[in-house]
């Protein structure tokens, strides 16, 4: 008696379900059963998901559709706040170019919030912010004061509601994801194309003031479409819920700070092919929003009498096809997806350079064309590159550094070559130094080294709604943990391997009180999971005295 007294441990309550390695000769014919509150998320593929598909393309294609357009907002704003200000392009050009440094800033933040907070009160937030920044615009008579409406409101609100846009497909697809992109990607450039076209009717009828309200109202009505969002998979939090308490307050702070700090892995720029990777995009983006403020503007200069306006839907055409299209020539084998995307930096500097000595209109036309696709190469490439580097349980930390890193020079190229304009009354020159940081860039990515690459590709989306899946594999992860130490203590020779081997894959915490107080488990359950234990220790050349101590211990669950 004295000798059973002290051998007994504490156990919590637990259910353990043993998953043996591949060619184990457990018997999988029959399903395993579930505990009471054993739950597994699987995206439904549908339903409502298709609803969610809709709403999210409607928030990418507003969002981005406003910062694309922006050359066509910009001629008038100029317009409008000139008064004879020599500087007026370079004050101009800010207004569009923090308002785009600012939204990529916060995607990472978003991010964060989105799992943290909820991605509906994330992308609710950004959504109201976007239309208030916007609505207040109209309502401005001093530029300067654009920056803190239109571009520090606006940007943050874009930035808010965007990155939620994509998390959230995470929640409702998986075998579908493919052509969810295609729909997300393709859709937002079309919401592009029609604002292009219809914007510059909009802006000369009503004039500045009444384009900013309707543009506040499409966010309002993102309003709306972020009540769809509706999240299926919710992380499991043991902090107990917010009081106006110091220590509450404090855990809730210090549960967020590590969590940030594990997003924010700064070890990735240990990989010598990420921080290649990351400074060439970087150096590339210096001159690459140039284009998309001041093409239109240099038209209307060097050919008055054109439709400039339709340059920038012309690139978003050829933006969307390059999508669909090379997002479909990256899954091929024999193609290398880094040297796809230098090349194409490489032609973006190139035809970019090329704008001022364009002797006709048509010549215009087909620059925009070839940017549209450089753009569309580019951008269906970051996720699939991203992937291959650091893998995917990092992925979409290296694609929120990236998007941070990316806020710098989007923000600082435009105004600069605004600042040229303004001194020298021409774009040639401005044209012309924006073509060269695409070419460094792409040279810099010379230095990344070779990395294997996974087929299919992954998806912009796919990359994105992996960040809201975070929690599972570090759940996982950490039951695993659990389940090897309370084997050591009690003498079971545990399996050290991790989740990802394929070895015991989830420890479930019985927490209903019915079941705590009847201190029962189903005798089905009890058997099924001794069978399977017993089969896998024989598989495991286990000796007779770990089986035995493994039954010892489902006897001391059930007892407790």
């Amino acid at each position: 008696m004295a000798k059973d007294e002290k051998k007994k441990v504490d156990i919590p309550n637990i259910e353990i379900e043993y998953t043996p390695r591949f060619g184990s000769n457990v018997d999988t014919s029959r399903p395993a059963r579930k505990g009471p509150q054993e739950e597994e998320f699987v995206p439904p593929d549908g339903g409502w998901g298709w609803v969610v598909c809709i709403t999210s393309l409607l928030t990418n294609g507003t969002a981005f559709s406003i910062l694309n357009t922006f050359g066509i907002i910009y001629v008038y704003l100029i317009k409008e706040y000139a008064h004879g200000d020599p500087d007026i392009s370079f004050k101009t050009s800010w207004v569009g170019s923090v308002c785009t440094g600012i939204t990529f800033l916060i995607c990472i933040f978003a991010s964060i919030s989105s799992d943290r907070i909820g991605i509906r009160p994330t992308a609710f937030f950004g959504a109201a912010l976007g239309a208030v920044g916007l609505i207040s615009s109209a309502f401005i008579t001093k530029l300067e004061l654009l920056y803190l409406t239109y571009g520090i409101l606006l940007g943050i609100g874009g930035g808010f509601v965007y990155s939620p846009s994509l998390v959230i497909l995470g929640h409702y697809f998986k075998r579908h994801m493919g052509i969810v992109n295609g729909i997300v990607a393709f859709g937002s450039s079309m919401y592009t194309i029609i604002l292009s076209i219809v914007l510059p009717i909009i802006l000369e009828a009503l004039g500045i003031k009444y384009t900013f309200l309707i543009l506040g109202g499409m966010y309002c009505m993102l309003l709306f479409g972020t009540l769809t969002w509706k999240p299926l998979f919710h992380r499991e939090n043991n902090i107990p819920d917010l009081a106006l308490s110091k220590e509450s307050i404090v855990e809730h702070f210090d549960d967020c700070c590590s969590w940030t700090k594990k997003y924010l892995n700064v070890g990735l720029f240990k990989n010598r092919a990420y921080l290649f990777w990351f400074l060439g995009l970087s150096t590339s983006l210096f001159g690459y929003f140039v284009p998309f403020v001041h093409l239109v503007k240099h038209s209307q200069d060097v050919f008055p009498g054109s439709n400039a306006f339709i340059l920038i839907t012309c690139m978003q055409v050829t933006s969307g096809v390059g999508r669909l299209v090379f997002g479909k020539i990256a899954d091929f084998q024999f193609v290398n997806r880094v040297y796809m995307q230098q090349c194409a930096f490489v032609v973006m500097g190139i035809v970019t350079a090329c704008i001022p000595f364009s002797a006709s209109f048509e010549g215009l036309i087909a620059i925009c064309l070839i940017l549209g696709i450089c753009d569309g190469v580019f951008v269906c490439l970051l996720g699939p590159i991203a992937f291959d580097i650091v893998g995917p349980m990092e992925a979409s930390q290296a694609i929120g550094f990236m998007l941070g890193g990316f806020s710098l020079p989007l923000t600082v190229g435009p105004p600069i070559a605004g600042l040229l304009y303004d001194k020298l009354h021409s774009y040639e020159v401005a044209f012309v130094a924006a073509g060269v940081p695409p070419i460094l860039g792409a040279i810099v990515m010379c230095f990344i080294p070779r990395v294997k690459q996974s087929y299919p590709a992954v998806t912009e989306t796919q990359t994105f709604a992996s960040i809201s899946m975070l929690d599972v594999h570090l759940a996982s992860s950490s039951r695993s943990a659990q389940l090897n130490q309370l084997n050591q203590q009690n003498g079971i020779n545990g399996h050290p391997g991790t989740t990802s081997e394929l070895e015991v894959v989830r420890i479930v915490e019985l927490l209903d009180p019915a079941d705590q107080e009847d201190g029962k488990l189903l005798d089905s359950q009890n058997n099924d999971i001794k069978h399977r234990l017993r089969s896998a220790s024989k598989s495991s050349n286990e000796d007779e005295q770990s089986e035995k101590d493994s039954d010892s211990l489902l006897d001391k669950v059930n007892v407790s």
